[in-house]
Order: C-alpha cells, then structure tokens, then sequence
C-alpha cells in the first residue's frame, strides 16, 4: 500500500515538475528577449512574446499547485516525529525520484551551459558555422538557470536524506548510480573534446590545402573549448563530492568506501579508456601505412599523401590524454583498495584491471587478425581482393595490421600477468568471478562470430550446389568469414580449455577438504575460508 502511494506521489511530483520548470523556462525566456539579452525566440515558436508569456503563466498556474501539493505529501512523512519517517527517507522510490530529476536536471543544464559559452566564443572569434536550431542566448540562460535552482533544490533534500542516518539497499546505490554516472558521462565528453580541440589546433598549424575555410574549425573550436569547460567543471565537481564522500568518518563514508558502484566506475574508466588509446595508437600507424603500401584511400580527413603528419600527431596526443585518465584511475582504485581494511579489495582490483584490458587487447587483436587472415586466405586460394584495381586490400593492410599488432600486444601484456597469478594461486584465481566472468565473454563471444561466419560460409556453398546465383569471387566473398571463423574457434578453443580447467578446480576444492576432514579427525569442526592470501 505504501509503495503505491509513494509511486503516486513522486511519479506526479515529477510530471508537475516538468511542467512548471517549462513554464518558469518560459517566463524567464520572454523576460530575457524584452531586455535585449539574446534577442532569440523558442525553438519551435510561433508566436510573439505575449502569446508566450500566457503558455507560461497557464503551465505555472497549473503545474505550481499540483507539484507543491504532492511535495507536500512526500515531506509530511518525513516531519519529525512522524512513524514512517526512516522508512519514507530510505524508501527506493523516493532514491528513484531523486535520481532520475537530478539526472534529467544535470543533462540540462549542462547542454545549456554549452550552448550558451559555444556562441560566446564564437561572437568573440568573429562568428562561425550557426547552431542547427539557431543561437537562443536567452533561451540558453533561461534553461540553465531553471535547471540549476532545480539540480540543487533536489540535491539539498538529498544531503538531508543524508544526514538523517544510515541508508542502504537502493536508497543508497541509485543516487550513487546518479552520481558516478554524471561524472563517467561528464570525463569522456571532456576527453573526447580535446581530442577534438587538438585537431582545431593541428588544423591551424598543419593546414590542409583541400579545406576551404567557411567558418568551420571556428565552430568546432568553440564547441570543443565549451564541452571541455562546462564537463570539465561538471566532472570536477561530481569527483570531489564523491572524495568528501568517501573522507567523511561516519557511516557515509564507510558506505561509500565499500561502494560496488565506485570501483565499477573506476573498472568502466579503464576500460573505455584502454580502448581509446588503442584505437588512437592504431590510427597513428594507419596514417604512416596508408602511404608507405602505397593506399589510394583517405587517410582520415585528408587525401592520400598530404597531413601524415598532423594525422600522426592529433592521434597520439589524443591517445595520450586518455592514457593518463587510465593511469590515473589505475592509481587511484589501487591506492583506495590498499587503505582497505581487509586485503580482498586490493585482490580484486587488481584482478580486474588486469581483465578488463585484457578483454580491451583480445577484442581489438582477435579483429585485426581476423582480417589479415581473410586477406592471405583470398591470395592463397586464388581470389581477386589484391587485384581489385581500387588498391581497397592494401587500406585493409594498414589498417588491421595496427589492430593486430596493438592490439594483440596489449592482451600479451596483462594477460601475462593474470596468469601469474593463476601459477601463484590456482584455486584462487579459478574461483574469481572476474576470472570466470572474463572466460565465459570470451567463450561468448567467440561463439557469436563463429556462427556469424559459418553462417556466411554455408549460405555460399548451399547457394552454390542449388545452383543459386551468385555475384562475386567465391573465394574472395568467403575469405573475410573464413578468416573470422579460424580466430574465433582458436580463441574459444583456448578460453574453454581454461574455463574447464577452472572448473576442475572449483570441483575439486569441497572434495579436498572433506579428505583433508576424514584423515585428520572423525570430529566434527568448522573450518573459517576467506582470501587465499
């Protein structure tokens, strides 16, 4: 009964809400244009100030009271001395309300805040390629200072939700969800700006003779410098809550120690960022293969022959800048795992990371073989890829040669030093759900490709015996899946003798000690297991 009266009440706190942030959005907007600040109209207007001004004043009149009184409900439970005050305070649905409002919020303002520093640079820069949906200055302000008095509104209740006592269960791990996600979200677009800001700046000192100049670069300047500024600050501010957070020597802190959902971002930054690095670092060595095997094709912007260098140049910078956010988090999640009480989070993750990028190499090295592989395939059974008059096979070359190697190289890397730590301690490593986790991916994925492929296969040869035609060199049409099929069947073949041996062991561990039990005493004793170490 209480959870579909709390359902009730937030699910139209949040719909009056929207109204109301609208009709505020409104008034502000039209407020703006009357005093000369931006002199923009509402996406999507039609009509003149006074017509908006009334949309606005109806959606207050109608959101405002509605919103109130339903926030009125949701805090009455939570007066003093009411009976259900903890139970309403750490209640999911009301974690749920928080944090889907202070997502919503955050994305909003956030997209304002860009808006709005993008078409102040590109005013101080002389102007550039117009925003598809127009330059609102107006609307850009009005929008953010809705969404900010709203985004801290919601994070005061929070904070108080907070200092009331100990949360656990959803109340706990949705804002927490919130909070990690913002700044996972916040740190990649700040690092995918730059990445697009060094090409602005290798642009302007590598100019590439085929741009024609209209304005552009200017727009991508002021796009990536505003991303950078406002996520970045966004990102900032989002990781030194979370360190107050997990510095705060009460339950809060301990909470946010132990927090799942912390170490998870910490992992999906390493990941996203491993990945990143070698796709950078792969396109690097494609813009200096493309023209040493002699490619007909682009190299990324430009044609063949012309800005290796600025292509070279802009990929490993921003190669580097997402190698040191994965350092950073590498040190980071190893420094919290060592101030751990116990030494099974230090354990973890360093089992993780070794994983995670291993996965990140295998993925990476498992395609750019693949590949190659198709490519001597078509010349070893005579096919007519490398006689395409296009050159295509050569781009392939200087393409997933990078993948393979890098790729491959990577995976060696810390795969070599997860299976030093199966050498140092089997039973530990077999019963690691990072460990198993990894294999069954592998195996699973594995599994996919290799019925892709075959699928492939088989649908030529059947076409082939019913007599079925055809387009394409048979050869060359088969030669990329066949390439697919000899990888995949070679990587699961080898993460399934892995898995079996991993379970071998975790078959083998109860029977161990039953033996060990039976030898020793006929007594009956209890036996504490914990970390291996």
């Amino acid at each position: 009964m209480q959870t579909a009266r709390r359902l009730y009440v937030y699910l139209l706190s949040a719909i009056s809400l929207g109204v109301l942030s609208t009709g505020i959005w409104l008034v502000l907007h039209v407020l703006l244009d009357t005093l000369g600040i931006g002199q923009g109209t509402a996406i999507g207007s039609s009509g003149t100030d006074r017509e908006q001004l009334s949309l606005a004043l109806a959606l207050i009149g109608v959101g405002l009271p509605v919103w109130g009184v339903h926030w009125w409900l949701a805090e009455r439970s939570l007066r003093p001395g009411a009976t259900r005050a903890d139970e309403e305070r750490g209640s999911t649905v009301r974690a749920l309300y928080l944090s889907v409002v202070l997502a919503v919020l955050f994305a909003m303002g956030a997209y304002a805040a860009v808006q709005l520093i993008r078409q102040q640079i590109l005013e101080i820069f002389g102007g550039g390629t117009p925003n598809f949906f127009g330059n609102d200055t107006a609307g850009s302000i009005a929008l953010l200072v809705v969404a900010a008095a709203g985004w801290a509104f919601h994070v005061s209740v929070r904070r108080r939700d907070m200092r009331g006592g100990a949360l656990a269960g959803a109340a706990a791990w949705l804002p927490r969800l919130y909070l990690y996600g913002a700044a996972l979200v916040a740190l990649q677009l700040v690092l995918t700006s730059i990445a697009g800001l060094v090409e602005v700046i290798a642009q302007a000192t590598l100019p590439r003779p085929d741009l024609i100049d209209d304005g552009s670069q200017r727009y991508v300047l002021a796009d990536s410098a505003s991303a950078i500024i406002v996520f970045g600050i966004a990102w900032l501010g989002h990781w030194w809550y979370a360190g107050r957070l997990t510095a705060d020597p009460g339950w809060r802190g301990s909470s946010e120690r132990a927090a799942r959902l912390r170490l998870a971002y910490f992992v999906a930054v390493i990941f996203i960022s491993a990945a990143a690095v070698l796709e950078r670092s792969a396109e690097a060595a494609r813009a200096v293969l493309v023209p040493a095997f002699g490619a007909i094709q682009p190299i990324g912007f430009g044609p063949t022959g012309t800005d290796v260098a600025r292509e070279v140049a802009v990929s490993l910078v921003a190669a580097a800048v997402w190698a040191i956010a994965w350092w950073s988090h590498l040190r980071w999640m190893r420094g919290e795992a060592l101030q751990q009480d116990d030494g099974g989070r230090s354990v973890s993750a360093e089992r993780l990371q070794l994983h995670v990028v291993s996965a990140v190499g295998l993925g990476f090295g498992a395609v750019g073989l693949a590949w190659l592989l198709g490519i001597l395939v078509d010349v070893l059974l005579g096919g007519t890829r490398t006689a395409a008059p296009d050159g295509l096979w050569r781009t392939e070359l200087a393409t997933y040669i990078p993948y393979a190697v890098i790729g491959s190289a990577v995976w060696l890397w810390k795969w070599s030093g997860a299976v030093r730590r199966f050498a140092i301690d089997p039973a530990g490593e077999a019963g690691s759900i990072v460990r198993r986790t990894y294999l069954l991916v592998a195996l699973g994925a594995s599994v996919i490709a290799s019925i892709g492929s075959l699928g492939v296969i088989l649908y030529r040869l059947f076409g082939s015996l019913l007599g079925v035609s055809l387009s394409g060199n048979p050869v060359s049409e088969l030669s990329t899946p066949i390439g697919i099929l000899v990888v995949a069947v070679a990587v699961a073949a080898y993460h399934g003798v892995a898995q079996r041996r991993d379970a071998a062991l975790r078959a083998a561990q109860p029977q161990g000690i039953a033996a060990t039990l039976a030898a020793t005493d006929s007594r009956r004793r209890l036996i504490l297991s914990g970390p291996s170490d």
